[in-house]
């Protein structure tokens, strides 16, 4: 009689082995039809060896936990499969504290401060005007001309602020949809078709809001150049300072980014939508949020410039080491203009913060 084949065991596991790296490249490289077979020659090399090997199922669980991102990972064991079950659940099902629930309470913290101080930026620097004589459009009075570049610019900026955050505050974000498509679809939960109508009416107030803080921007800019140019009050050059440099940078950006978002997701361009062009959807969401930091940025240098000419400083016969106790001798227009500086930088960070995309969501 022929002799046993002692090598067909070792041979099968081998075999095993190779063929489960190749299903591990196989998902990685989304081959499902190759990956069907594979696992059916798996099943039949088993079958057939004397060495008992794990099932395709198996292999399919392993292979999937391999391939699928720790934060995916730790959607689906984290998380409960209830379609209706907030997602900001505060344990996981081993019981552990999620930290979730706290990045979303202080996300969702940070956009309504700074949704709440939008208004009150306006109101500080209508104040911060008024008592730099007022607002006007008449020649000869160059001054109060200017005024208005800080009062649209900043007006621009608030309701620019309440427009980057609606997607989020309305639950309608392309990354709030994906974190819960993530969810549902690790879960073997169908996923809940979106709700197209209320997103296109958010789209449509996002848009909106954008056009009118560009309308402000421009007509803000009309006031610096009007004010500089007046032949009664006199000639002032244009363009000399860090701040103006900035500004023009930025609003040539910012003029940019509102014709992409107009012509490429507002459907004037064969009806795109970010669904047919996702790469440039993220490019529009990247920097749309570095804009609104750059804007911040160029209305404090903007404050700082415009306290130089108002002398906020004060004299002292003796060293101020103590500053706090003369504080009155602060000009009122300067302690307006401090306050708005302090709202203003507060809304930048609460924005940023705000929009920001944990990789844990």
């Amino acid at each position: 009689s022929p002799e046993p084949n002692h090598s067909r065991p070792r041979s099968a596991a081998t075999c095993y082995f190779v063929l489960r790296s190749s299903l591990v490249n196989s998902l990685n490289s989304s081959n499902f039809h190759f990956t069907k077979n594979l696992t059916s020659h798996i099943s039949s090399l088993a079958r057939r060896s004397t060495v008992p090997l794990p099932s395709s199922t198996y292999i399919m669980q392993q292979t999937e936990a391999e391939t699928t991102p720790e934060w995916l990972q730790t959607a689906k064991t984290g998380y409960g499969t209830n379609e209706d079950e907030d997602f900001s659940s505060p344990n996981d099902e081993g019981g552990n504290q999620s930290s979730l629930p706290f990045l979303q309470r202080a996300q969702s913290a940070s956009i309504i401060i700074s949704i709440l101080l939008s208004p009150v930026a306006i109101i500080l620097v209508s104040i911060w005007a008024s008592s730099l004589g007022g607002v006007s459009w008449a020649e000869g009075e160059a001054k109060r001309v200017f005024n208005w570049h800080p009062v649209l610019m900043v007006s621009a900026y608030a309701i620019m602020n309440v427009g980057a955050l609606i997607f989020r505050v309305s639950g309608t974000s392309a990354y709030q949809a994906s974190v819960r498509s993530a969810r549902n679809t690790l879960s073997s939960t169908p996923t809940a078709s979106s709700d197209s109508k209320k997103r296109g009416i958010v789209k449509f107030f996002h848009a909106s809001i954008w056009s009118l803080s560009f309308i402000f921007g421009i007509v803000a800019m009309l006031a610096v150049i009007k004010s500089h140019n007046d032949p009664i009050s006199g000639y002032i050059a244009n363009l000399y300072s860090f701040h103006s440099w900035v500004g023009v940078l930025v609003l040539s950006l910012y003029t940019l980014q509102f014709l992409v978002g107009i012509l490429a997701f507002g459907g004037l361009l064969s009806g795109r939508s970010r669904r047919s062009n996702p790469a440039l959807m993220e490019i529009h969401k990247y920097t749309g949020t570095y804009i609104h930091i750059l804007v911040t940025v160029t209305i404090l240098l903007g404050i700082q410039e415009k306290e130089g000419f108002v002398q906020c400083a004060y004299e002292v016969d003796s060293a101020d080491l103590v500053p706090l106790t003369n504080y009155g001798k602060i000009p009122y227009a300067c302690k307006i203009s401090h306050g708005l500086g302090l709202v203003i930088l507060v809304m930048g960070l609460c924005t940023s913060f705000g929009l920001a995309r944990f990789p844990v969501l």
